[in-house]
């Protein structure tokens, strides 16, 4: 799964699952552990739904076998939270990501590396809901405590370097988020190779500062390098190409190319609408995309259709 081989790990996880389910039962605490195991392969491939049932699974088993606050329900509490936040439902989200963080904190410390999971974890649920300044205390939390217990070269340590650049990207800092975003992409081709999935998320991160400060053909290079590891390692219909498309869609509408720009933005909503469902907060965001495309090319009511259903969506899952 590390190596972006997601089909194969799969195959493995649920040929593990099928074997303790047969010699240890269903409700049994390893069978939890293969649950959540293959609950985050599957979100990694978009099957959210899927996803959150294997989880929900796991939570139930751990409750009932080893207590509400035993550090292993706080592991399958973030998973199922990261899943509630992909599916916009950040509330909920936030609930089961502070339960963990206040387990964690208690049976391990606050210096614990698993604690700076959760801190990252509630970091990106408080910047989806416009909490910049939590979020990235929250962010720094963790990235102190990785860096002292992982150095300062570790994968992880990467990991918070990124969603504490995009933090300060959000909050208008783009020359310090394009320093962590390029010291976290380093890392990742270190570490990991070049042609890595979370090199593709790096690429993209960084694509987004150059183009906020103006560089358009170099963050579309780096989002087309993004696009084509990631149509590589998850196919071309997965939801993180989607993210990929509709954020090279948006350079190259900035710099005039709008037919481009709007076969990206429209690949991006199929695939969106396919995977996610037509009421998705990220279905808004292309939509929003691709009324930004027609209305520079003078197609003023398809424009208004798709700016009136982004809206709608908007205003249910987030209020009005």
């Amino acid at each position: 799964m590390d190596q972006g081989d997601l089909e194969q790990a799969k195959d493995y996880h649920e040929r593990a699952l099928a074997i303790r389910e047969e010699k240890l039962g269903s409700q049994h605490i390893n069978v939890a552990a293969s649950l959540n195991i293959l609950g985050c392969v599957l979100r990694a491939q978009g099957d959210l739904e899927q996803a959150k049932d294997y989880h929900e699974r796991a939570l139930a088993i751990r409750k009932e076998k080893l207590g509400f606050q035993h550090i292993d329900v706080a592991t399958t509490l973030n998973l199922l939270g990261c899943v509630l936040m992909d599916q916009g439902d950040l509330e909920q989200a936030k609930d089961y990501h502070e339960r963990a963080l206040a387990i964690r904190e208690e049976k391990l410390g606050s210096q614990h590396i698993n604690v700076a999971t959760s801190l990252n974890i509630l970091g990106c649920v408080l910047r989806a809901q416009g909490d910049l300044e939590q979020a990235k205390d929250y962010h720094q939390r963790a990235l102190a405590i990785r860096e002292e217990k992982l150095g300062s070269q570790h994968i992880d340590v990467a990991t918070t370097l990124n969603l504490l650049g995009c933090v300060l990207m959000d909050q208008g800092d783009l020359e310090q988020a394009k320093d962590y975003h390029e010291r976290a992409l380093a890392i990742r081709e270190e570490k990991l190779g070049s042609q890595h999935i979370n090199v593709a998320t790096s690429l993209n991160i960084l694509g987004c500062v150059l183009r906020a400060q103006g560089d358009l053909e170099q963050a579309k290079d780096y989002h087309q390098r993004a696009l084509a590891i990631r149509e590589e390692k998850l196919g071309s219909q997965h939801i993180d190409v989607a993210t990929t498309l509709n954020l090279l869609g948006c350079v190259l509408m900035d710099q005039g190319d709008l037919e481009q720009a709007k076969d990206y933005h429209e690949r991006a909503l199929a695939i969106r609408e396919e995977k996610l469902g037509s009421e998705h907060i990220d279905v808004a965001t292309t939509l929003n995309n691709l009324g930004c495309v027609l209305m520079d090319q003078g197609d003023l009511q398809q424009e208004k259709d798709y700016y009136e259903r982004s809206l709608a969506i908007l205003a249910e899952k987030l209020g009005s």
